[in-house]
């Protein structure tokens, strides 16, 4: 047993001996790493102005595709910050930073570098917003626009005179406006409505190039107009981004077949409704072109544009043989390649309806 004992104390001995040094060379780096701040804010002083020093309000604009350098220049300049660099230093720390969106804003001179970004976040700050969400029609954005105080032919000559993508080459820009938040001045003239617009389908059309969605519709032996036709009954249908790819893969088994899409959307479409949980037996009479229950095959356009995640599903669907899919409540879809199957949820989701689970749905 002694034998032992001396074996294991042998052992443990250089054990010590590394734990003291490493602990020796910890101590080390702390104080070099003191020192360096010391000597840091020795020889770099008043980088940044001392929280709680806010002073007036100014209005400060941060152009589309600005990097964290660009608006700590910006910033600077203005005097909000009292550096670029110190801004992009803290912008570099806080992912928060990532979501800064373009935009007119109004913040206060004189703000420490966190406060900057606090203020920058705060979309209260943003003036001049005008957001354009993910399904939005001509309609919605045009009527939008009015309400923002322009007047209704102003609004519809900058419709008349956008340009649609090459290779669309057609004058009707439904489902062409990359959903974002734009900006609209204050006192701006109304013929930079077109430019606003404009720009609205230019990022569009970066975004589709960036998806290959030109090589996806020639793979599929569809034009692009038909490719994003589905991309935006994804985005009509769909209440989960997770459940896109499904939904588009139901589209492409359904024309594959020759099955009619039967698509709420689309008829809510022709209606221009909205929120509807349920079509009536007259809407489903409806002679429109875009009443999917009526007509076999796509719609004659897009419904809406759809946003990046419906513009990825519908490139990239989902595999699988389902045929149909119901929301039996709300975060609850399912879908099935069986009949059968499909009458079993549409009955649970008629006992969910009944019951108030889409109280506020129509």
């Amino acid at each position: 047993m002694r034998m032992v004992d001396s074996v294991e104390n042998d052992l443990v001995a250089p054990k010590k001996s590394l734990n003291l040094k490493a602990i020796f060379s910890i101590v080390i780096v702390f104080v070099v790493l003191i020192f360096g701040v010391v000597f840091w804010n020795q020889t770099h002083p008043d980088l940044d102005y001392p929280a709680g020093t806010a002073g007036t309000e100014i209005e400060v604009n941060i152009p589309a595709g600005s990097s964290g350098v660009e608006i700590g220049r910006i910033l600077a300049k203005a005097g909000v910050v009292k550096t670029s660099l110190i801004f992009f230093r803290a912008a570099t720390g806080d992912k928060r930073a990532e979501s800064i969106s373009a935009g007119l804003y109004l913040l206060n001179t004189h703000l420490s570098a966190k406060e900057a970004i606090a203020q920058l976040l705060d979309k209260k700050r943003l003036q001049g917003k005008f957001l354009i969400v993910e399904g939005a029609r001509i309609g919605e954005i045009r009527k939008n626009l009015i309400n923002e105080g322009f007047k209704a032919d102003q609004v519809d000559q900058a419709f008349a005179d956008l340009k649609a993508p090459n290779q669309f080459n057609e004058n009707n820009s439904e489902g062409l406006f990359f959903p974002a938040n734009y900006t609209i001045l204050p006192g701006e003239d109304p013929a930079a409505l077109t430019g606003l617009l404009q720009s609205a389908i230019n990022r569009f059309a970066q975004e589709l190039e960036r998806l290959q969605f030109y090589a996806a519709a020639k793979n599929r032996n569809l034009s692009p107009r038909e490719l994003l036709t589905i991309a935006s009954i994804v985005q009509g249908e769909g209440f989960n981004q997770d459940d896109f790819g499904k939904i588009a893969t139901v589209i492409y088994n359904r024309l594959k077949i020759g099955m009619a899409l039967q698509m709420d959307s689309t008829l809510m479409y022709a209606n221009q409704s909205r929120g509807e949980i349920r079509v009536t037996n007259r809407e489903l009479k409806s002679s429109s072109k875009y009443n999917t229950y009526k007509y076999k095959g796509l719609p004659p356009g897009p419904i809406g544009s759809p946003g990046s995640a419906a513009l990825t599903a519908t490139i990239t669907p989902t595999p699988g043989n389902w045929l149909y899919f119901v929301t039996v409540a709300p975060g609850d879809t399912r879908f099935s390649d069986k009949y059968p199957e499909f009458l079993k949820f549409k009955a649970e989701f008629i006992r969910n309806y009944k019951a108030g689970l889409f109280k506020g749905s129509k």
